[in-house]
Formats: structure tokens, C-alpha cells, sequence
């Protein structure tokens, strides 16, 4: 499977074509190879526009709502950014492929030793990872240019807002349940935010000392929240199916951003369709390509006074062969074809020559002298003249039989 191109697309259909528009976020997500973050067995899932469950009751969001964040988030080059909720690390690659220096929080400390193996395995070293309470944040390491939480908060942890640098943004789900909604704050002052509302989203609960605990319903519901699944080996299409559903589910998008998802999905259907026709057309030309007396270009018909070698496969204005085998008899053997055939296939030359034609039913029938002696072959030299399907009727004595055939132009 190309995911190359398949990420390729996922970028020009879930992203661009919905508004996602800054260059460097653009670049990241043709970059970083999103099916290494997902679970096992769920490789051909990373780029469905839906999120995928990574265990311990996490996701990994779908691409536009980790490309939207980043993008809102405003990142530069040079900037020293922490991620709160590694998960299994694929924002936290992205974001290093565009700042400076990224710092990754992460509750769940498998989540963090396999978010920090798959960083060494893909090169990306800058990129530090810690365990511990995310709504604190990173203290040693602030101030941030930017924060970016993957989790919702019952309201902005003041301690993010803390370790923003003056002019930093945080970007934020707060609320619950359903109505999460995804908040912008940035730093104009020491003690001066500005809060922007980015819309409807759908998050797993952010757990910590000034977040949601770990006794709260929201977490410990037996039913699974819109975005999260059941962690442990579920089966991948009921796991495909959730993660459905919560696309369905999400809320109204961000003002500016269109969602093209019904155009997405009746034009990846016509491209399907048009890659199976165009694997077919190809596969079939291939064959046309073996010419003359190839495995796939002839067919025998045999039938009880011999048998006849017809070409099923031709091209256009090339010569072919037809070869008709009486067996010995002491009567005239009689060749009879559909006269339409003529306009397919002329008759360049018989060799032997007939004794004597006929017309019979809209067919043309030769009739070719008696050899009680043993079988007698008799070979129509033929040019093709008409390309495309055909189909021929063909007989020997008074058994006719049916055959198609198809020249390539």
C-alpha cells in the first residue's frame, strides 16, 4: 500500500479543501507518517478522517482537528512548545517538524515509553517526553511560545496560562461531553489574556489537579465518550465504526472552515471506481500487447466436424490468422460465418482456396472440396478493420457456435 499517496490525498481532501491553509502544517502532514502512530492492525486506517483508539481509553484525533489546532496555534520556527497529552506522539511529530524544541506531557506511561520509542525510530530528537500531570504543565521548561492540549478541561488550567511567554497562544478543548468547545487564549500581558472561541469539538477528558478527576463520569463512564474507545485488541471494524459515528457527531467546524465530507466521499468513490476501470483497461491492453498466437490472444472452438483457432484478441489494421481443421469426410466440408464478421476482420486470402461461397442467413458460407484421406487446414489470412467489441457466429457443417473478440485501437 503507497501511504505516501494516500497521505498525499488525505492532505489535499480533509485539509486544504476545508481551509487548512498555513504552509508549514501543510508540509508537516505530508511529512510525518501518521499509520506509525496508530495501533497495530490499524495501519490502513491512519488517514481516514475519523479518530482511531491507541489504548488506555485515548485517541488519536482525526487529521483536520490536529491540523486546525496547529495551525491556530501559530507555529514558528524558532519556536519552544509543549504538548499536553503525548498519546501516541503523532502531534508531537508534527509540531517538531515545524518549531524548535517541542515538551510532551503524557498521564499514561506506556502511552509515553511508546511515544518516546517511535520518536527515536523516525529521527525526530527534539522532542522531550515526561510523565506526569498535564493540567501543571512544564514548568522547568516554560515559558512556552506555544501550548497545545489534546484533551478537555472543565475550564483553561491557570497554569498554562502561566507558562505562556508574552504573546504565546494556548490552544484548548474545554467543557464537557458534548459541549466541548476548542479555545484560543494568548498572552498580550503579564497578567493580560485574549480568548478566542474556534468551535465545537469532541476531546477525551483531560485528567490532573486542575482538570477533570479521575473519578469524574466523564472518565470512568462503562460507555466509552464520543472520540474515545475501549482500550485492549477490540476489534478493528467495530473500532472503525465508533470512530465513524464521532465524525458524524462533531459539532458545527470552526467559522471559515467548510466541510466538503459528502463531495469527499461521492468523489473518492468515482476515483475508486475510475482506478479498477483503468487497472482493468491496462491489464487487458497488456495482454492485447502479446499479439498474434499469445496465451490470452486466441481461443479454440472445437465442434464435432473439427475445430476452429480464432483470434479473441487483435489490434487495429494488423494482420491475423484464423484456422479452420475439418476432420476427413467424404463430402464437401462447409465453413459458414456471420456476414457482419467481414466488416470486423476482411478476408485478405484462403489457403487452400475454396471450392465455392454461398449466403445463408446473413452468413457467408465457403465450401472447401471432400478428403476422406485425413484432416484437411484451412488458414483465412485476415486484416482488422473495425476496432472494439465483436461477436461472431461460426460454424462447421450445420453446428453453429458463438464467439467474441475485441481489437484494440
Amino acid at each position: 500500500m503507497d501511504m505516501t499517496r494516500i497521505r498525499d490525498r488525505m492532505v489535499e481532501h480533509q485539509l486544504t479543501r476545508r481551509g487548512i491553509g498555513d504552509r508549514s502544517v501543510i508540509k508537516a502532514m505530508r511529512t510525518v507518517p501518521r499509520e506509525k502512530f496508530v495501533a497495530p492492525g490499524f495501519e490502513e486506517y491512519a488517514y481516514d478522517d475519523a479518530p482511531l483508539s491507541i489504548g488506555e481509553g485515548q485517541t488519536i484525533s482525526q487529521p483536520f482537528i490536529v491540523a486546525l489546532m496547529l495551525e491556530k496555534a501559530d507555529l514558528k520556527a524558532g519556536d519552544k512548545v509543549l504538548e499536553v497529552g503525548t498519546g501516541s506522539g503523532y502531534a508531537s511529530a508534527l509540531m517538531s517538524r515545524i518549531a524548535r524544541q517541542i515538551y510532551s506531557i503524557e498521564r499514561h506511561e506506556r502511552l509515553a515509553l511508546q511515544a518516546r520509542e517511535r520518536f527515536e525510530t523516525l529521527g525526530y530528537h527534539n522532542i522531550d517526553v515526561r510523565v506526569g500531570d498535564g493540567s501543571k504543565g512544564w514548568p522547568e521548561a516554560a515559558p512556552f511560545d506555544a501550548i497545545v492540549v489534546s484533551a478537555a478541561a472543565p475550564e483553561v488550567p491557570s497554569a498554562l496560562k502561566e507558562q505562556l511567554d508574552i504573546g504565546g497562544r494556548l490552544i484548548i478543548p474545554v467543557g464537557r461531553s458534548q459541549e466541548q468547545r476548542l479555545k484560543r487564549v494568548m498572552r498580550t500581558g503579564p497578567a493580560a489574556f485574549e480568548e478566542d472561541d474556534l468551535g465545537g469539538v469532541v476531546f477525551v477528558p483531560l485528567i490532573g489537579e486542575d482538570a477533570w478527576t479521575a473519578a469524574h463520569p466523564m472518565y470512568t463512564a462503562t460507555t466509552p465518550s464520543p472520540g474515545t474507545f475501549a482500550s485492549g485488541p477490540a476489534s478493528l471494524p467495530n473500532a472503525q465504526e465508533k470512530g465513524m459515528e464521532t465524525t458524524d457527531k462533531l459539532p458545527a467546524l470552526p467559522e471559515g472552515v467548510l466541510d466538503h465530507t459528502e463531495f469527499q466521499q461521492r468523489f473518492w468513490a468515482v476515483q475508486r471506481l475510475s482506478w479498477i476501470m483503468f487497472t482493468l483497461l491496462l491489464a487487458t491492453c497488456l495482454l492485447g500487447l502479446l499479439g498474434r498466437g499469445g496465451p490470452f490472444s486466441r481461443q479454440t472452438l472445437l465442434l464435432s466436424d473439427g475445430s476452429v483457432d480464432f483470434p479473441i484478441i487483435s489490434r487495429w489494421n494488423a494482420p491475423e490468422d484464423m484456422t479452420v481443421n475439418f476432420t476427413a469426410s467424404s463430402e464437401d466440408r462447409v465453413f459458414t460465418v456471420d456476414a457482419a464478421f467481414l466488416q470486423t476482420f476482411s478476408v485478405q486470402g484462403i489457403d487452400p482456396p475454396q471450392k465455392a461461397t454461398f449466403a445463408r442467413e446473413g452468413r457467408i458460407g465457403y465450401v472447401f472440396p471432400a478428403d476422406p484421406t485425413g484432416p484437411t487446414q484451412i488458414v483465412f489470412r485476415l486484416q482488422t478493420q473495425l476496432a472494439g467489441a465483436r461477436r461472431a457466429s461460426i460454424g462447421l457443417g450445420g453446428e453453429v457456435r458463438s464467439q467474441s473478440t475485441f481489437i484494440f485501437p
